[in-house]
């Protein structure tokens, strides 16, 4: 199967924990799994790969494990010749592995030969194809089925699945016996690359998918899901475990395992895990095309007296285009931890779960029980984006209350991404996503934007990348309203495989709208009265007229004080900007000052021409009263009626009689 590469132990180990010759097989683990070839979906061709681990220090007359001459194939054969039958008569043998790992110390090879084989149909008459794995000889200091033949199957339908699991374990598990009075149950995990999730497990049944005279070791090996294995370590020595996985929507699609555990006596020195990775191990990770996955694999010894004890890793197969590093310090102790890293960029070909098992060994011959780490490559997602302000996430109707003149905001433009390893990128665009042309007002004049800022969360949280937008509105911003899009865009991540781009460069728009109050001004430190009203040509008496708050002109404003400088004019259908501006003594640019969503193109233009369109619009006006149109019509008209002076002078008001007189009409 394609994305598996050698691996080797990396502390090369001696070899006293191999177990002594004899004179029985060398078989030490199994497992088939099978694939619908890709560049052929239609037909009914498919890859079987068969997993092998052997007895790398065995030779006999009936096997040889002959070294090919590129130095990766082991020929082997055997007192019956290891063979695969496929279920619709064929069958093929087991002849050049590829040696995908190994390990001195534990004594094995692990290799894979795969298959290709076309069925005449897509399953067996509605039943899969059941293809079987066997051959002779196991070990022969095997407490359970010593010099016994082997026997695997594994169901094949392609009307029901592309793919089967595949079960990922070390060859070999280690166990030391528990010290007296303990308990002897102990587990370890089985897990399945490609299709996890959803599996169902059981053991070996003699006679029905195991031969039939095969000894289960009942009550020493029980197989529960999720892939608990739980056997009795009570015993020192050798036994092997057979196990099926099977897709929990069709049971009938299995592959098989066995694997080998050892039971060492004793000791206070077996190597270990540090913590750091025994955490590594209890949850799925998470991988993208493209980007670097490292994980850091530590372990040391136990109870370790003799500083010239060491450790070093066991590592089952590998993805495709993984590596590791060659291990840190000698792990004599809990405080000196020997310490590998597993990098891997995969490809989007590689899109998929991977599992990848490891075993902490010593210098001794000793070994950890087995872990294993599950990867899980998926699609680079786009990343998220939003804008906020004090701490508010804003929506795109922006912030609830208009920005004050004089003010300053601070907006926060944040981009989020699930992928740690991305980098990201901020900046204004257009409500599409596209990229702003010169002269664009693709953020509000005179904002400035910050220097973008990266940062984790912790425990292997989000990566975050932020900007500031500063935005201090200006004394002709009253009135601004504009929609302001900020897009957030990821990376392609590093060439691989077919893809120069396999992270695919993702963008993500979110756009708030800008709104500005008008006639309010917020005083800064150090301005009086007379100094703002500089600012919009007007003169303290006609601001300080607008703010009856303010007792006394010659008041010490604070900083943070909201002045009005004009009054809210609430606009009427066919109203033109120009003309109440001339109504009200202003020019146009003193208008449009005050006024930033009227363009001076367009005084002359009616802004509203209904009573419903015209509810929410209100200008701004600073009226002058010498230049305004004050007089009217009605201007003189009551200045012989008897009320008048009364009302002019605030005088006690006329008899009533007098008023009923001057209104009776004349005869």
């Amino acid at each position: 199967m394609a994305g598996r590469g050698l691996l080797v132990l990396l502390a090369v180990l001696a070899c006293s924990g191999a177990q002594g010759q004899d004179a029985g097989g060398h078989f030490r683990f199994g497992t088939i799994f099978w694939k619908r070839v890709e560049s052929m979906p239609t037909s009914n061709t498919v890859e079987i790969t068969i997993e092998t681990a052997w007895r790398r220090s065995y030779s006999s007359n009936y096997f040889t494990a002959a070294q090919m001459p590129d130095h990766t194939l082991m020929q082997i054969n055997g007192k019956e010749s290891p063979v695969l039958e496929l279920g619709d008569g064929n069958m093929v043998f087991l002849e050049k592995v590829k040696i995908t790992a190994w390990s001195q110390a534990e004594d094995w090879f692990l290799g894979e030969q795969v298959f290709r084989h076309t069925y005449d149909r897509p399953n067996n008459g509605g039943q899969p194809w059941m293809v079987v794995f066997k051959g002779c000889c196991r070990m022969k200091s095997l407490r359970n089925n010593p010099d016994q033949a082997w026997e695997m199957k594994m169901g094949v339908d392609m009307m029901k699945t592309s793919m089967s699991p595949r079960v990922v374990s070390l060859p070999v598990v280690f166990f030391s016996k528990p010290a007296a009075g303990l308990p002897t149950k102990a587990m370890f995990n089985l897990r399945t690359a490609m299709a996890y999730d959803d599996i169902i497990w059981t053991a070996a049944v003699p006679g029905t998918n195991a031969p039939a005279n095969y000894n289960a070791l009942p009550g020493t090996v029980t197989v529960m899901p999720p892939g608990n294995v739980t056997v009795d370590v009570g015993t020192v020595g050798l036994f092997h475990v057979t196990a099926y996985a099977h897709m929990r929507q069709h049971p009938e699609i299995m592959v098989p395992v066995d694997v080998i555990v050892n039971v060492s006596a004793a000791a206070n020195t077996d190597p270990q895990f540090d913590q750091a990775t025994l955490s590594l191990f209890t949850r799925e990770h998470v991988a993208r095309p493209g980007f670097e996955f490292t994980a850091d694999i530590g372990g040391f010894m136990g109870q370790n007296t003799n500083p010239a004890n060491y450790v070093g890793f066991t590592v089952g197969p590998l993805p495709a285009g993984a590596h590791l590093s060659t291990v840190r310090g000698k792990g004599t102790s809990p405080s000196d931890v020997a310490m590998m890293t597993l990098k891997w960029v995969p490809c989007v070909e590689q899109m998929n779960k991977s599992v990848v098992c490891f075993d902490v060994v010593n210098s001794l011959g000793m070994a950890s029980t087995q872990r294993c780490l599950a990867i899980n490559v998926v699609a680079d997602a786009a990343p998220a984006v939003s804008v906020s302000l004090g701490g508010t996430v804003l929506g795109p109707r922006g912030p609830m209350s208009p920005l004050l003149i004089g003010a300053t905001y601070v907006f926060q433009v944040t981009a989020t991404d699930f992928n740690r390893m991305d980098s990201l990128t901020i900046m204004p665009s257009r409500p599409d996503g596209g990229a702003c042309a010169a002269g664009e007002t693709c953020v509000p004049p005179h904002a400035v934007m910050s220097q973008p800022w990266s940062w984790m969360m912790p425990m292997g949280g989000n990566l975050s990348t932020a900007v500031n937008l500063t935005l201090s509105p200006r004394h002709d911003q009253g009135g601004y309203v504009m929609q302001h899009c900020f897009t957030a865009a990821d990376a392609c991540g590093a060439a691989c495989g077919t893809s120069t781009c396999p992270g695919v460069v993702h963008s993500t728009t979110t756009c708030i709208t800008i709104r500005v109050d008008r006639c309010q001004f917020v005083v800064r430190q150090g301005q009086e009265l007379q100094e703002i009203a500089a600012i919009y040509n007007s003169d303290w008496l006609q601001l300080w007229s607008l703010n009856h708050q303010l007792s006394n002109p010659d008041v010490n404003l604070m900083p943070g004080n909201i002045v009005n400088v004009g009054h809210l004019y609430a606009v009427q259908p066919y109203d033109k900007p120009r003309e109440v501006a001339v109504r009200f003594g202003m020019s146009d640019a003193a208008f449009a000052t005050l006024n930033a969503d009227v363009m001076l193109g367009d005084m002359e233009r009616e802004q509203c021409t209904s009573v419903a369109e015209c509810s929410s619009m209100r200008w701004c006006i600073l009226p002058s009263s010498c230049n305004g149109a004050s007089g009217s019509i009605y201007q003189g008209a009551y200045e012989e009626q008897p009320w008048f002076a009364a009302e002019k002078d605030v005088l006690s008001s006329p008899p009533m009689a007098q008023v009923a007189a001057a209104a009776a009409p004349t005869k």
